[in-house]
């Protein structure tokens, strides 16, 4: 067939898709959505013409993958589209032959009367992870806290909790240096939540037993938040279970903000976000336009001295440094390579699963992303977890694997949280006379916390203590 009858064919077809017009807009909030006998394939794009293809039939990619011409992506489409793809010869395979099979799968477990399950036996919905952390705080008053971050454009609570031993602040801090750790900026998920709250409640239950996990919260605060994006996860379980964005309202239309494309740092570049409303990458009109993401680097901001951070997402089973938004490698990447490693490696130690770490060379741009900004204005050495599966489900992953996938997270978090050496102020993973130079500037000016290990926002005499017991070891974990 002649290149200009192909191009008629494939335009034809395309006016007929349900994904294919750009205008198309969201599904109307309150109508259940269903996706009998949708699939999800994965393309081995040949170029870009294949890529933009595959945006234009499905507006919905699913997996964390390389977006350009040499990498695998995911996407959902129709069954009716499959020929598409047939007269345009993009390789592909079929990952999921039937997505509503799979979410009538998971609503039947959710809906079994007979079933008495434990929290982490089921997926839990937003009144019940709320009810679970009042749980924990009334379980254990010394170490839990409650914190309510602000409101949601539909005025639901956006809450956490701190968790830390009893064990005092060094030298008298108000408190401990801060890991924070959030989950469920992109409704669908459901994963994140589950195995933000198995890591938190690991922890607890660790305590006495784990030497690691002791001083671990002897050291440090954590700040858990399951639920950043509470409209978007609540429409998800009201019958529009692959809702991503939160609900902002776009031209009388409920079409959305990717949470997750909304933060400054790296804000507005196309090549990591969309202008457009109707597509899953809106970044939104400006930087923070979006509550959500104001609740979150609010309180971030106001903690005295943030420094590891954790955003877990789903899926492909991938960790994943800054920079986001640009191939241009962060500063201090070797301490960023060696933690980063050490998380694969404590995954795959640990659960057996098999995970890999890197930047957009395995993903692909994404500008406007949390991690980016926790890195770029904190300082905080902060990650994204994409955690299971690698598209044997997607989204829609089992309850059976909510434990596994949990041990997933607590591994890497673990890890993460060991290999900070706070006293390699320059991150290139050894505590030497280029860190003393830059204690040194800190010590002087007193009033930063360049080099606050203690967590009180100040440079002083515990700082030293802290950094010279660094200095005198020399090497990093």
């Amino acid at each position: 067939m002649r290149k200009s009858h192909t191009v008629v064919l494939l335009a034809g077809l395309l006016a007929s898709s349900a994904f294919g017009a750009p205008g198309d807009g969201a599904q109307a909030v309150g109508v259940p959505e269903r996706f009998d006998n949708q699939k999800v394939v994965r393309i081995t794009p040949r170029n870009i013409a294949d890529v933009h293809l595959l945006d234009q039939i499905s507006g919905d990619r699913w997996t964390c993958g390389p977006g350009g011409a040499n990498g695998e992506a995911d996407y959902r489409i129709k069954a009716s589209d499959l020929p598409l793809l047939n007269q345009a010869g993009v390789p592909y395979q079929i990952m999921i032959d039937n997505v509503q099979a799979l979410i009538d799968a998971e609503q039947a477990e959710l809906n079994d009367p007979f079933r008495d399950r434990a929290f982490f036996d089921a997926y839990q919905n937003y009144a019940s992870v709320s009810s679970y952390v009042n749980t924990l705080a009334s379980a254990y008053p010394g170490f839990v806290t409650r914190i309510s971050l602000g409101n949601s454009l539909e005025a639901r609570e956006i809450f956490g909790f701190r968790l830390t031993s009893p064990v005092p602040p060094i030298g008298g801090s108000p408190r401990k240096p801060v890991v924070f750790f959030n989950s469920l900026q992109h409704a669908r998920e459901w994963i994140g939540v589950m195995t933000n709250m198995y890591v938190a409640t690991q922890f607890l239950s660790q305590y006495n037993s784990n030497t690691t996990i002791k001083s671990l919260l002897d050291t440090y605060e954590f700040v858990f938040v399951p639920i950043s994006n509470p409209d978007g996860y609540n429409l998800t379980w009201n019958g529009q279970r692959l809702w991503r964005k939160n609900t902002r309202v776009i031209s009388g239309s409920v079409r959305g903000v990717d949470l997750n494309r909304n933060w400054s740092v790296g804000w507005g570049l196309s090549s990591g976000s969309a202008g457009s409303s109707t597509s899953e990458t809106y970044r939104g009109p400006s930087p923070f336009s979006e509550p959500e993401t104001q609740a979150l680097s609010n309180y971030a901001l106001s903690v005295p001295k943030l420094v590891a951070a954790i955003d877990f997402h789903s899926y492909s089973q991938l960790v994943l440094r800054p920079w986001t938004y640009q191939y241009t490698l962060p500063p201090g990447i070797a301490a960023f390579n060696r933690i980063g490693n050490s998380m694969v490696n404590a995954i795959a130690a640990g659960t057996g699963a098999s995970y890999e770490y890197g930047g957009p060379d395995i993903l692909y741009l994404a500008s406007g992303t949390a991690p980016d900004w926790f890195f770029g204005t904190t300082g905080a050495i902060s990650l994204t977890i994409e955690l299971r599966d690698t598209g044997q489900n997607g989204f829609v992953l089992p309850v059976s694997q909510i434990i596994p996938t949990g041990n997933d997270g607590l591994a890497g978090a673990i890890a993460l949280v060991s290999g900070l050496c706070r006293a390699d102020l320059n991150r290139d993973n050894v505590v030497d006379d280029a860190d003393f130079v830059l204690f040194a500037t800190a010590y002087d000016s007193f009033a930063t916390n360049a080099a606050d290990f203690t967590g009180d926002a100040l440079t002083d005499d515990s700082d030293f203590i802290i950094f010279a017991d660094g200095y005198d070891r020399l090497s990093c974990p």
